[in-house]
């Protein structure tokens, strides 16, 4: 084993060989199945898909966490002090619109998204509003504006990675593409 190992250290060919194979890599020479993206798993739960079941966790959570009390939330800023107030909206906001594109499927893609971004918003509004009722929270719109950047900066993230996607399957499953 150690006389192999040696072989291939020394073998100044071998060693450029293998760095031109990492930087000429190609996709496989089999074709890919044209199929559209399926933006939601077959993993289930009692019959409903996983996908909707974290969205739904997450959802209650991030309702659960705007709605507490000013005394909690001191306590869950000394975890995250160096965190900003409008960073931990934008990044619940995203996470949110990241899952509801996940979730969601049409072949509409401008109903689809703007849908989920209105949706997003009105909830962003509602969540603005309600923190009035509770002790020691107040609405802030500079937080829905944050809410807001980052619903529709997942939106956009979700759109840009799918066309992506798109064209590459749709380059590497054309019949008569040749991978050399």
């Amino acid at each position: 084993m150690s006389s192999q190992l040696s072989y291939q250290q020394s073998n100044p060919r071998r060693r450029w060989y293998r760095a031109v194979g990492l930087l000429c890599w190609r996709p496989p020479a089999y074709t890919i199945d044209r199929q559209q993206m399926r933006p939601v798993t077959k993993i289930s739960v009692l019959g409903i898909r996983l996908a909707i079941i974290v969205l739904g966790l997450y959802w209650l959570l991030m309702f659960t966490g705007t709605h507490l009390a000013a005394t909690t939330l001191e306590m869950a800023d000394q975890i995250a002090p160096a965190v900003g107030d409008k960073v931990k909206h934008f990044a619940a906001f995203f996470l949110l619109g990241a899952l509801l594109c996940y979730v969601t499927n049409s072949e509409r893609w401008v109903k689809r998204f703007v849908s989920i971004g209105l949706v997003g918003m009105a909830y962003a509004g509602l969540d603005e509003y309600t923190q009035r009722f509770v002790p020691g929270r107040y609405p802030d719109f500079h937080d829905f504006v944050a809410d807001a950047f980052g619903l529709w900066c997942a939106i956009s993230a979700y759109v840009i990675a799918k066309m992506i996607y798109r064209a590459w399957a749709s380059r590497y499953s054309q019949p008569g593409t040749s991978s050399s």
